[in-house]
């Protein structure tokens, strides 16, 4: 699976935390409009009155600016709306009112974690623990969090007690699958495993792991019939569809890929991986003018995706625009260090417009580089080798 694919999470339960009875400002009469508008607004959001409510928190904190609890319930509208720039701010400006709130720090942590800022998210999960009704969802979280940033022994902590607090919990199973197999830890990382097979053998995240696994063993079919049932089971979750569809192009099924690849971009319209396959596969189909647009769809997701800066680069080099495809291709050597690919493709398009010195200096970065990884891997190859098998027989 590649790198830069973050984890889908199950959104947690966010609580909207009961008003107080009394508010800070000072005239009774200013004080019963403000709880006169939190009350309706409460109200509003018991009925699925989003908009309506909204309106009525906001009237109250015009008169009741610095209400901890009304400020969080109107973050946990933007959430729900998936305004979520919105629903950080609101929930900060909570925070800061009532820096102990436990279940205040939880729901920005949440908004933090969707928003794909975990290393933002953590202190809050952390403080959010202490939430009785949020705990376990609490710990799942950071643990899903130092996931994405690779800091396996950390995260295997926060999951093990999540998974004591609540030891059904799918996806806590599954991410400690794949903790333990990161830590070369496989009896543990079978142990899980085994578990999510026992106590959910139709779940998506059954299907997702054996789907996995199968593509990790090189049996593409195999992987294929995982990843369709992961589906059938879950078809709105987000990352299947792109699994498949990333499991076809890798095994060069490149017409396959496409169907899968925009049902993922209709469940999540912001995988720009899905834009940078698409726009690679138009691109190895002869068809760089589609493939541009792929790619730029991608980057407007985000701007330091280098895989799709290369795209751009090499779209524009097959449109035989190389002074174009320059820019693109020096920002791809920059975002993708150490890799060959980026500086060759720049040093083709530097030697087509003209700038045969560049050019020939980006080549031979290439050959250095390959040089490079060719040393490692025999290096790699030779610590392989048990001392036994150095000494020979005996």
């Amino acid at each position: 699976m590649p790198a830069w694919l973050s984890l889908r999470a199950t959104i947690g339960k966010v609580l909207c935390v009961p008003l107080l009875a009394t508010l800070p400002i000072g005239r009774a009469s200013d004080r019963e409009t403000a709880e006169s508008h939190f009350v309706r607004a409460v109200a509003l959001m018991q009925a699925g009155q989003l908009e309506e409510a909204e309106k009525e928190y906001r009237a109250g904190l015009e008169i009741a600016p610095e209400n901890p609890q009304a400020l969080n319930n109107l973050g946990v509208i933007y959430f729900k709306k998936r305004d979520l720039r919105q629903a950080i701010a609101t929930f900060k400006q909570a925070d800061r009112l009532q820096p102990a709130n436990a279940e205040i720090a939880f729901n920005l942590g949440l908004a933090l974690y969707q928003n794909g800022d975990c290393e933002g998210a953590l202190p809050y999960l952390k403080s959010g623990v202490a939430s009785p009704a949020h705990s376990a969802d609490a710990h799942y979280l950071a643990g899903a969090c130092l996931y994405n940033l690779k800091k396996w022994q950390d995260s295997a902590v926060e999951l093990e007690t999540a998974r004591k607090l609540n030891p059904d919990r799918a996806e806590t199973l599954f991410l400690l699958n794949d903790v333990y197999r990161n830590l070369r830890e496989p009896q543990k990382s079978l142990e899980a495993g085994a578990e999510l097979l026992r106590r959910h053998p139709d779940s998506p995240f059954t299907h997702e792991m054996l789907g996995e696994a199968h593509d990790t063993a090189d049996q593409p079919r195999q992987a294929e019939e995982e990843f369709k049932q992961a589906i059938a089971a879950s078809p709105h979750s987000p990352q299947l569809h792109f699994l498949l569809g990333y499991l076809y192009w890798r095994w060069k099924r490149f017409g396959e890929a496409i169907a899968p690849l925009e049902e993922e971009i209709r469940v999540d319209s912001g995988c720009g991986p899905c834009h940078y396959y698409l726009g690679d596969i138009r691109l190895k189909q002869g068809e760089p003018r589609e493939a541009l647009e792929r790619f730029r769809k991608a980057l407007q997701l985000n701007s330091s995706y280098g895989e799709a800066q290369m795209g751009m680069g090499r779209a524009y080099a097959a449109l035989g625009q190389p002074k174009e495809a320059i820019e693109f291709l020096r920002n791809a050597v920059r975002l993708l260090p150490g890799q060959a690919e980026p500086h060759y493709w720049l040093g083709k398009a530097l030697l087509a417009a003209g700038q045969s010195e560049e050019g020939k200096k980006e080549l031979a970065e290439v050959e250095r580089l390959n040089a490079a990884k060719h040393a490692r891997d025999a290096e790699l190859l030779r610590d392989a080798i048990t001392p036994a098998a150095q000494q020979g027989p005996q």
